[in-house]
């Protein structure tokens, strides 16, 4: 029994003295937050169309819309490099100023070639439809390839951040015990033109839509763990 009791005692101070060496050496844990941005050229070109009509009754609104559209699809769909689909139907009744029903609904047209789709606006604007918004953007796979460099980049600063910090304590990096990645900023659309519905049949020439580099930036933070240097 009294030697159970010794092996014990042993343990316990065994114990005690690897606690004090661990707190001798505990990290000190480093807060940081780094941003990063990489800067791209569009590659997609997206145009946001839309029909409009007025009409005595909600039949006649709904089907004027129906063939402006029918119509603007089939064109965009002989083109074989342009993309095309339909966003919102609305059809409301419209007493002030005068008694009407109004029926309109949108597309949305995609393409890489840009010329191509420019071109094809300016027939549907010789259509009737209006233009909301003709704007160069990041087509989603470039986006996402753009993010993972700057991505990259803010991880190459934050390591980097880390190691300046823990030479001016004194200490020596020693990996991080959490780090979290998030957006800072992505592209948006970028508006190149606005028409009302009346002044598209008037447009003779096709619009234009100059591409501009797009920045896309991300934000590493995390808690770096310093040590004291090995002796």
């Amino acid at each position: 029994m009294r030697h159970a009791k010794l092996s014990l005692g042993t343990a316990l101070l065994t114990a005690g003295l690897f606690s004090c060496a661990a707190a001798a050496r505990a990290d000190t844990l480093l807060h940081l937050s780094v941003s990063a941005s990489v800067t791209a050229m569009p590659d997609e070109l997206v145009a946001e169309l839309s029909a409009e009509v007025q009409a005595a009754s909600a039949g006649a609104a709904q089907a004027a819309v129906n063939d402006m559209i029918a119509k603007a699809l089939g064109a965009a769909q002989s083109i074989p490099t342009i993309a095309a689909s339909t966003t919102t139907y609305s059809v409301w009744h419209q007493t002030d100023p005068k008694d009407v029903w109004q029926a309109s609904q949108g597309m949305m047209l995609r393409a890489h070639d840009g010329a191509a789709l420019l071109a094809l606006v300016g027939q549907l604007q010789q259509d009737g439809l209006a233009v909301g918004n003709l704007s160069w953007q990041l087509s989603p796979t470039l986006a996402e390839k753009t993010y993972e460099q700057a991505m990259a980049k803010a991880i190459d600063k934050l390591t980097a951040q880390a190691t300046v910090v823990a030479k001016l304590l004194h200490l020596q990096p020693h990996g991080f015990s959490s780090v979290t990645v998030g957006n800072d900023s992505q592209p948006g659309p970028r508006p190149m033109m606005r028409m009302m519905a009346t002044a598209a049949p008037e447009a003779k020439a096709p619009p234009s839509a100059q591409a501009e580099a797009q920045t896309v930036s991300a934000t590493v933070s995390g808690e770096a763990r310093l040590e004291q240097p090995d002796d």
